[in-house]
């Protein structure tokens, strides 16, 4: 059987590390393909390819030159974006070049545009009747600064302040006063979101921190709720799966099913609307619930996650269902085999470094095969 080709944009980190591990059983007949901006990163030399190409955020033109080059070498009958910027990006280059969307894992550049900004996420939710997290753009205005008051008062504090384009939940900020909210309005490229959670939580906290002093690592976090979502190339709705992700240790974690009615029926009211407004390939949306219990969307990201791993031990084969829908191709075995599907799954960071030879070559050629299996 000839191997099918995967490219897997930016696939050094933890997304790309997640689906290698999702197909890990499934070697034989793949041929997996990295591009990084890094020569260094330890979770490359597990592909069977790996090409350097700089980050999109920094050069783009280089990029689509480089990504270009590598789809015309390479011809991957799938390319899965690993970084919200690459899925954008991804989206735009599949409408400049028709020809070759069929193989691309993301759907229409505007609705990419939706899920990467958290400002056009709360109005694109608002529009379509998506429960999402009240929020506030961050405007150095007059009307801004009085709209900001309105906000507090409505909502409360603690409120968030989040990059719109953020990723990795880099330079959030938990505002826990009325002039940090304010202040918060002169941040450009900002929102500002409603705190989902329990807001007595934090009040004990900075009480314990003021007695007490600050703990070098703390996270509000708790449980989280994460749906992900495959949506076919057709716009059918492959799968929505909801899981409760909660951290047992500093580097460890839990991923267990949801079975909250709320949690699905939230997931698949956004697998209909995605799918009408011309989404494909996965979406993952992050949900908490409200001081008052209710749940409400606070993020979304078009791609595998950092969960995907996790996801397959507990039988949830969304690497291998993009594959089927996507290229027609089956990579069996569909779930583990040793076993069943256990209820909850534990993930953890695993330490790894990489052979200094392989990242020399890699920084000095541009390019590194694996040697023949």
């Amino acid at each position: 059987m000839q191997q099918l080709s995967l490219l897997l944009l930016s696939g050094g980190g933890h997304t790309g590390t997640n689906v290698m591990a999702a197909l890990a059983g499934r070697r034989r007949d793949l041929r997996l393909v990295a591009t990084s901006d890094t020569a260094t990163e330890p979770a490359l030399f597990a592909f069977d390819a790996v090409y350097l190409a700089p980050r999109v955020a920094t050069d783009p033109k280089g990029f689509e030159a480089r990504i270009i080059e590598v789809l015309e070498r390479e011809r991957p009958a799938l390319v899965v974006p690993c970084r919200d910027e690459d899925v954008q990006w991804l989206a735009g280059l599949g409408e400049r070049r028709p020809d070759l969307r069929g193989r691309f894992l993301c759907g229409l550049p505007d609705i990419a545009e939706v899920v990467n900004d958290k400002w056009r996420s709360y109005a694109f939710c608002r529009d379509h009747g998506l429960p999402f997290a009240a929020s506030c753009l961050c405007v150095d205005s007059t009307a801004a600064r009085a709209g900001v008051d309105d906000f507090v008062a409505t909502h409360g504090l603690p409120v968030v302040a989040k990059p719109r384009h953020g990723v990795d939940s880099k330079d959030v900020l938990l505002l826990t006063s009325l002039a940090q909210a304010r202040s918060a309005m002169l941040r450009d490229d900002f929102v500002l979101q409603q705190y989902l959670g329990n807001p007595d939580e934090v009040e004990q906290y900075l009480k314990q921190v003021a007695c007490e002093g600050l703990p070098l690592f703390h996270t509000f976090q708790g449980i989280k709720r994460s749906l992900q979502i495959m949506i076919g190339p057709d716009g059918a709705i492959l799968h929505v799966v909801c899981t409760l992700n909660r951290m047992t240790g500093r580097n460890a974690r839990s991923i267990a099913i949801d079975h909250d009615r709320a949690a699905l029926q939230i997931g698949t009211r956004c697998a209909e609307v995605f799918a009408g407004a011309g989404w494909r390939g996965p979406l993952n949306v992050q949900c908490q619930p409200d001081r008052s219990g209710r749940l409400l969307i606070h993020e979304f990201n078009g791609r595998f996650t950092g969960a995907t791993g996790a996801r397959w031990r507990i039988g949830v084969d969304e690497v291998g269902a993009a594959i089927r829908a996507f290229t027609g191709k089956h990579c069996r075995p569909d779930v583990p085999a040793v076993g069943g599907s256990p209820a909850e799954a534990f993930e953890g960071l695993v330490a790894r470094a990489a052979d200094p030879t392989c990242a020399t070559a890699l920084a000095a050629n541009g390019v590194w095969l694996a040697p023949p299996r």
